[in-house]
């Protein structure tokens, strides 16, 4: 790390120790290889702990680049606060709405979470299945009779929209529209795209606040809503805000990561028939595959404000700083993982890629089940998954390591 005290990317705050300095943006270093996960894994050479000049939203901030430095600022809300600072909220463009439950902490948090959970127990997915199923067969019905896919325009981004859209009960009929938005939203990763960001987030705002006042008015409005509306927070009616700000982290969050995570997925089986062979031949190891597909393709890279003034494992953090959660590094710590690159089913290892502590991720059981069912259809539809001779994947950074492109092959 590098000792001056004064950066490219501005002036590092006193409190910073300049061996812990590291004058990049996290962005663009795991942006720099093939893969980003292996490119952002060579962190790992260094300390724990490390002050970077571009964390987050263009501004500096601390990374912390080893799993169990990461799983314990999860635990500690107390120090390590999920509520908004500027830049979020400069992002979403609308300050009076908080994504709920995630940007809430406890003890309020608990409230929020007490009211949706029964709707995502694993017992209550199953619940889901027959429309995730039929979402996902849909999709692969008007991929029928292609040889060539590009898989991310053509299902990736479209089987949680649809998944989305069902859940709130939005018409399929609005499905390009919340594409576009969430394309403008999510890939406009570095300061240049800042404004199309802002401007997205202020179309689907409008939309949803629309949409959500004209549920309370709806009769026939789906489960989902239905918990939102007639539910209770501490003993209260949820109020708009709160209603917006949970439809638009499940539109946000959910999309994202889940897209984002079969991108990855499918792009490693294009590259591995061993492994596509062996889930066709044995398909009662998919559950223990998308085990270790989510260990290894922890996409998100979440953030935390310093609450208070504190000391973490022996660095001094002050109020207000932002603290940078990779899981993408998490996941492929090999202090944890021997052989962390290696995509081994037999693994059995836990991971903290859903988070863990009061945030541990609301959506897992249906994001599991999503990917599940996604890995049977294909691996049971098709023979062969491979990349089309000649063409290579993109791919972006961000808070969100996502597949941009991936051109497939598919032989039935």
């Amino acid at each position: 790390m590098s000792g001056s005290a004064v950066k490219a990317f501005g002036e590092v705050p006193a409190h910073v120790p300049p061996e812990l300095v590291w004058n990049h943006s996290l962005n663009q270093f795991a942006a720099e290889l093939d893969d980003p996960f292996i490119a952002a894994g060579r962190l790992h050479e260094g300390p724990g702990i490390i002050w970077a000049g571009e964390a987050s939203l263009g501004k500096a901030g601390w990374v912390l680049t080893r799993h169990d430095l990461i799983r314990d600022a999860f635990l500690d809300w107390e120090n390590f606060s999920s509520t908004r600072d500027t830049s979020s909220g400069d992002v979403l463009g609308a300050e009076i709405m908080r994504l709920i439950p995630v940007e809430v902490d406890p003890p309020e948090h608990h409230h929020y979470r007490y009211l949706l959970n029964p709707l995502f127990t694993p017992k209550h997915v199953n619940h889901y299945v027959d429309m995730v199923q039929q979402t996902c067969d849909r999709l692969l019905d008007d991929l029928a009779g292609k040889r060539e896919c590009e898989f991310i325009s053509e299902f990736g981004e479209l089987f949680p929209n649809s998944i989305f859209l069902s859940l709130v009960g939005l018409p399929q009929e609005e499905l390009p529209q919340f594409l576009a938005w969430e394309r403008q939203l999510l890939r406009s990763g570095d300061q240049a795209d800042f404004e199309k960001s802002q401007e997205a987030a202020g179309l689907i705002f409008k939309y949803l606040y629309g949409f959500v006042s004209q549920q309370r008015q709806n009769s026939q409005r789906t489960e989902f809503m239905n918990t939102l509306i007639n539910g209770e927070i501490d003993g209260r009616p949820m109020n708009d805000m709160e209603i917006l700000g949970t439809c638009f982290l499940l539109y946000v969050a959910g999309l994202d990561t889940v897209y984002s995570t079969l991108g990855w997925i499918m792009r490693h089986l294009a590259n591995d028939q061993a492994l596509q062979d062996q889930l066709r031949s044995n398909p009662q190891y998919i559950p223990k595959a998308v085990e270790e597909f989510t260990r290894a393709f922890g996409v998100p890279a979440p953030h935390r404000r310093v609450a208070k003034d504190c000391v973490f494992h022996g660095v001094q953090f002050r109020e207000n700083d932002t603290v940078l959660l990779p899981l993408y590094l998490a996941s492929r710590d090999p202090l944890v993982y021997p052989d962390p690159h290696t995509i081994d089913i037999e693994r059995g290892a836990r991971s903290v890629s859903f988070g863990t502590g009061p945030h541990f991720c609301l959506g897992v059981h249906l994001a599991k089940r999503e990917l599940r069912v996604v890995l049977e259809a294909f691996l049971s539809r098709y023979s062969r998954i491979s990349m089309q001779p000649g063409e290579s994947y993109e791919y972006h950074t961000g808070g969100v390591l996502g597949v941009d492109r991936l051109p497939l092959l598919l032989e039935p």
